[in-house]
């Protein structure tokens, strides 16, 4: 169940999943020691290190701890403050991050320090609760992703005579999370005293903003490597109360989550589907947002992590079929990013601009690969040739857009990927 490298660390994770797994009423008493173990904090650095990020309040960088030598001094200290219990999180630094339909959403970037202690924390965690997470859930979970999700909702949609789907939205999901009700659930699993007192302090560190720190009474901050974890701990409890309550059979509604982005595919009436949905989320004090939310049939297409779902008639075979593409929005990203650095004027060598190109599509196209996406990846191709082209152009002090001096094979030559077919390759 784990991704990690450290083989001990794998054999923790595999020990409480299994424990977890065979027993729903078991309970861990002793966890903590866990926590502070050597294997577990080297383990949870590596995964801060290789994930990057931006300081916290205290300005200490990753950089600044990897060359100036200091990963063993930091290990022991955490080690040693844990041990002690003498260990105190420090307020989150607040980024506002710009919405692409408008507004922004607070990022919390915890220290370095602070995100070692909560991925270790998420690493004895997460198996526990892992084996209580529904089948339908699938985001930020160890083996499961996005790609998973589609297949699935491709399959259910093609199950039975699905009608079409609810959106559902939450209004403010992570800074709405009620902790009282989110310990709860937590208890239900984890009964060591000094394990639970960390995940409090975890959840009430302030957030740093505009030179204030400002007390934390609900929610979890964006961007805590642990806030995931709790994310879906506090929404399984949808999942299972959902099919608890034989939902999809006696509404007809198959539920399909990704951390707080949800579905309902139907095939009965949907007002009936979205008002069970609202009232298990009352209950847990989470509010759907109407104005996001809404009913969508099927032969119109909805939207779901960056893909777009639609039933539509096939050419070739005369016959409907349920089609997943990428998303205009999802095309329009890689766009707007590709625009972001490559400029006809950009001042970087012929290498770089292809470099950052491919940098920037790779992940794209993988993301896609597996879906109708041979049409958008052609426009792609199309789009990044164009770029690419013009920059060279205007390099070369040529004239026009040099389709006649750069031809396709010059691009690929010169180390642009090849996409148009949906395998990556050079040319």
């Amino acid at each position: 169940m784990a991704r990690n490298k450290t083989y001990e660390v794998r054999q923790l994770q595999r020990t409480l999943y299994r424990t977890a797994k065979q027993d729903k009423a078991v309970k861990f008493y002793s966890l903590y020691d866990k926590l502070w173990r050597e294997d577990v904090l080297w383990e949870a650095w590596q995964q801060v290190k290789a994930n990057h990020g931006a300081p916290g309040v205290d300005g200490a960088s990753i950089e600044a701890i990897v060359f100036g030598g200091k990963e063993e001094a930091l290990i022991s200290k955490l080690r040693a403050q844990l041990r002690n219990k003498t260990y105190q999180f420090q307020p989150v630094r607040r980024v506002d991050i710009p919405k692409p339909k408008g507004g922004t959403r607070p990022l919390g970037i915890a220290t370095v320090e602070d995100r070692v202690v909560q991925t270790a924390m998420k690493l004895v965690l997460e198996p526990i609760f892992e084996a209580d997470f529904h089948d339908c859930s699938y985001g930020y979970r160890p083996k499961r992703d996005a790609k998973m999700a589609s297949q699935a909702i491709r399959a259910d949609l093609y199950r039975g005579s699905a009608w079409g789907v609810v959106e559902i939205d939450f209004q403010s999901y992570f800074t709405t999370i009620s902790h009282d009700k989110l310990l709860k659930l937590i208890r239900r699993r984890v009964v060591d005293g000094s394990m639970l007192r960390i995940i409090k302090q975890s959840l009430t560190v302030g957030i740093a903003y505009q030179g204030e720190v400002e007390p934390t009474r609900v929610g979890v901050p964006q961007g805590s490597p642990i806030s995931p974890l709790y994310s879906n701990i506090f929404l399984n409890l949808i999942d299972q109360v959902w099919h608890r309550r034989g939902y999809p059979e006696k509404l007809g509604a198959t539920l399909h989550r990704y951390a707080d982005d949800a579905i309902l595919v139907c095939r009965k009436d949907a007002t009936q589907a979205l008002a069970a949905f609202e009232s298990i989320a009352h209950r847990m004090e989470l509010v759907v947002n109407r104005e996001k939310t809404r009913i969508t049939k099927l032969a119109e297409g909805f939207d779901f992590l960056g893909f777009h779902f639609v039933k539509r008639l096939s050419l070739k075979r005369g016959k409907k079929y349920i089609y997943i593409l990428p998303s205009k929005d999802a095309q329009r990203k890689i766009r707007r990013r590709i625009k972001y650095f490559t400029s006809r004027r950009a001042p970087v060598t012929p290498e770089d601009f292809a470099r950052q190109v491919n940098e920037a599509v790779l992940g794209w196209v993988n993301y896609f690969r597996h879906t109708n996406a041979s049409e958008a990846f052609r426009r792609l191709q199309l789009f990044i040739c164009t770029r690419f082209r013009r920059y060279l152009n205007y390099r070369s002090k040529g004239r026009g857009f040099g389709w006649k001096k750069y031809p396709n094979r010059t691009l690929y030559a010169r180390g642009l990927l090849y996409i148009g077919s949906g395998v990556i390759r050079y040319a």
